[in-house]
């Protein structure tokens, strides 16, 4: 594992961003029960982990190469508003939808046509809420290749789903390296990695059975 990987991992576990309950399991967005949960937003409160966090995604950003940087609402805007004053480089966000006001429109922050924009997120797992930026941004005539997350869980669909939108990923902590490190540091034990293990192998079939 990479020294930035390792670092973020980290920072995940020390503001206890990871979390990991197989007995009281965790509900996702796509409706499946999960024995663990990643929230980044966690990092935001702690200002030695949020610069940390801000100077391993900055370092993702081709420089000159990007001339504006993106985050979507919500969990993305805070990490793409610290790079950009990292950078000093132009800040936009993407709504979800657009908005039924005012301009009635989903980017916010300024004109993004003929820009090229790398595009910040906390994290990954399906890619749907990605490649949903990514589309608003291009249809308002943004030129947009890469996106940057500070943890990717995603898996191979998800990944499918980027090469085919044609959008090149950088994950700072996979996963794999989380666990490793939790575990390497006690943070999680064998019985709570077997239950991670089991809902990663059958993610369905675990929810399933956990289901009340």
């Amino acid at each position: 594992m990479s020294q930035a990987a390792e670092e973020i991992a980290a920072v995940l576990l020390d503001t206890g961003a990871f979390l990991v309950r197989p007995e009281a399991p965790f509900r996702l967005t796509s409706g499946l029960l999960a024995p663990f949960y990643v929230n980044c937003r966690l990092i935001l409160s702690r200002p030695e982990a949020r610069a940390q966090s801000a100077a391993a995604l900055a370092a993702t950003v081709p420089q000159p190469a990007t001339t504006v940087v993106a985050g979507g609402v919500t969990a993305g805007v805070p990490y793409a508003t610290l790079v950009a004053d990292r950078l000093a480089l132009p800040l936009v966000y993407v709504r979800t939808e657009a908005k039924a006001h005012g301009t009635a429109g989903r980017i916010e922050g300024g004109e993004v046509a003929g820009e090229r924009v790398h595009l910040i997120e906390d994290l990954i797992s399906t890619a749907g809420s990605i490649l949903a930026f990514a589309h608003a941004l291009r249809d308002a005539g943004a030129e947009v290749e890469r996106v940057s997350v500070l943890f990717s869980r995603a898996g191979a669909s998800a990944q499918r789903a980027l090469e085919e939108a044609g959008l090149a990923l950088t994950a700072i902590c996979d996963l794999e390296t989380l666990l490793a490190v939790a575990l390497s540091r006690g943070r999680i034990d064998e019985k709570g990695l077997g239950e991670v293990q089991a809902f990663l192998a059958d993610p369905e079939g675990w929810s399933a059975s956990r289901a009340v």
